[in-house]
């Protein structure tokens, strides 16, 4: 069993500054390497089924729709995007038809709506949630039922939907909303593509981005035990990912954690960070599942536990 020990809180998030210049007509940020051939940018693409893609970015830049106006940014000086959330309307049609289907009077109906309902796993779930409340008690079973589906297959976590789209570059940051619809890129095995805003969830070119990160955040506590029983709770903070030695710091769980679990070694394990490296980290209190399980990813091992009341972390993936 392990021995749970009060962790330090974690300080408060400091808010982010949303900085766009005041123009009504589209503004081209001008870049030192503005006008210098050179070899497309390489970014690392996280896709919003959470698989990664590392491509070079074709297009020379970004328009950025700001609430004080239109500003352009050569696609050189980008250093990380986050992507609003976007569903395209065939997918949110299809969503909401088969969510409609849950109290469908024929029984085959609802089966086959409710396997369809899981296979959107993400782009499903916020609909979901909101039909797990219907008054229909069919509809409602079903919808949480899939929902439930939906967090067991997606264990990092269901990103929050985003409103707006944040461009970050060396010295500014942006939020508003990309007028393009795709990214140029090009990738390895296929080619040049377009690759859908609606498809990805992060865009991430060197370091840059990362070092501005943990610039401005915390530092994480080193565990959770100060948050028991906050259902919910998200904190974001820096950690230095860490594999414990024989007899350490421990971890217990797989991709949900103790709360008394190294946040440190914890990142490692569920492959969030390496070891060594410095990074800013989201973690979520979740409800602890009946059996902390054990397993050893990434050169950690964690240990199993049973059910634990107050609850568990997981790392939301953003």
């Amino acid at each position: 069993m392990p021995v749970f020990a009060a962790a330090r809180r974690a300080a408060p998030f400091g808010l982010l500054a949303v900085v766009a210049p005041l123009f009504a007509t589209p503004v081209a940020v001008q870049s030192p390497t503005a006008g210098k051939a050179g070899t497309p940018p390489e970014a690392e693409v996280r896709c919003a089924d959470d698989s990664v893609l590392r491509v070079k970015l074709l297009d020379e830049s970004l328009e950025v729709v700001t609430k004080y106006g239109t500003v352009r940014v050569p696609v050189a000086d980008v250093r990380r995007i986050d992507f609003a959330t976007r569903t395209s309307p065939e997918v949110e049609s299809r969503v909401a038809g088969l969510i409609a289907e849950l109290s469908h009077a024929d029984y085959g109906t609802r089966e086959r709506a409710s396997a369809q309902l899981r296979e959107y796993r993400e782009k499903a779930y916020h609909p979901l949630l909101k039909a797990s409340k219907a008054a229909d008690p069919e509809a409602s079973r079903r919808a949480d039922e899939a929902v439930r589906f939906i967090q067991h297959k997606l264990p990092g976590g269901v990103p929050e939907p985003r409103e707006f789209d944040v461009v970050v570059t060396d010295d500014c940051k942006l939020t508003g909303l990309l007028s393009a619809s795709a990214l140029k890129v090009r990738t390895g095995p296929f080619g040049e593509q377009s690759l859908r805003l609606a498809d990805v969830r992060g865009l991430k070119v060197g370091a840059g981005a990362a070092t501005e990160d943990v610039a401005g955040a915390p530092a994480a506590p080193a565990n959770m035990m100060a948050f028991q029983h906050q259902f919910g709770k998200e904190l974001v903070g820096t950690i230095t990912g860490t594999t414990p030695a024989a007899g350490g710091t421990g971890v217990w769980g797989t991709d949900v954690y103790t709360l008394d679990s190294s946040i440190a070694a914890a990142a490692v394990h569920a492959g969030v960070v390496q070891p060594g490296q410095t990074a800013v980290v989201k973690v979520r209190v979740v409800a602890s599942p009946p059996q902390f399980v054990s397993s050893t990813r990434h050169g950690v091992s964690s240990t199993g536990y049973g059910n634990y009341p107050a609850g568990g972390y997981e790392f939301v993936r953003r």
